[in-house]
C-alpha cells in the first residue's frame, strides 16, 4: 500500500508540472515573442493602441512553429541589419501564431504562412504579402511603407 501512495504522489507531481509548463508556454501569446532578436507583441489590440499613440504603422507577421518557409524568412530577413533597424524604429511589430491564435488568423484572413500584413496606425490594411518573400523585396516594401 505504501508504494501505491508514492506512485500517486509522483503522478500528481508530474501532472502539476505539466500544467505549469503548458501555462508558461501559452503566456508568450498573451504578451511578446522574440524572433531572431526582434521583439513582437502578440496582442493586436495592444499593438493598435501603441500604433495610435506612436503614429506608426503595424507589421503583422502570421506564422507557425512548423512552417519551413517561416523559418527561412526569419533566418534570412529578420537577421538583416537594415530590416531589423527599420522594423524596430518605424513599425509596431505583431506576431500571430496561426495555430495558437485562430481568431486573429481568421480576422486577418490568413490563408497560409508566412503572411506579412501591414496596417496603418488606425488598423487599415496597407499591404499584404502572402507567402515567402526574399529579403530585398521585403526591405523595399518596408522602406516604401515607412516613408
Amino acid at each position: 500500500m505504501h508504494k501505491k501512495k508514492w506512485i500517486l504522489v509522483i503522478l500528481a507531481l508530474i501532472v502539476m508540472f505539466s500544467v505549469v509548463l503548458a501555462i508558461r508556454s501559452d503566456t508568450s501569446y498573451a504578451g511578446y515573442i522574440t524572433l531572431k532578436g526582434l521583439k513582437f507583441q502578440t496582442n493586436i489590440i495592444t499593438a493598435l493602441e501603441a500604433a495610435k499613440v506612436q503614429n506608426k504603422p503595424i507589421f503583422v507577421y502570421a506564422r507557425s512553429e512548423s512552417c519551413g518557409w517561416c523559418k527561412k524568412f526569419e533566418a534570412e530577413t529578420f537577421t538583416n541589419q537594415s530590416v531589423a533597424r527599420i522594423l524596430n524604429e518605424k513599425f509596431i511589430l505583431v506576431s500571430i501564431d496561426v495555430y495558437k491564435q485562430k481568431n486573429e488568423s481568421r480576422n486577418f484572413r490568413v490563408r497560409g504562412t508566412p503572411t506579412e500584413i501591414f496596417l496603418d496606425s488606425n488598423g487599415t490594411e496597407i499591404k499584404r504579402i502572402p507567402g515567402y518573400t526574399d529579403t530585398e523585396t521585403f526591405l523595399d516594401s518596408i522602406n516604401d511603407i515607412s516613408k
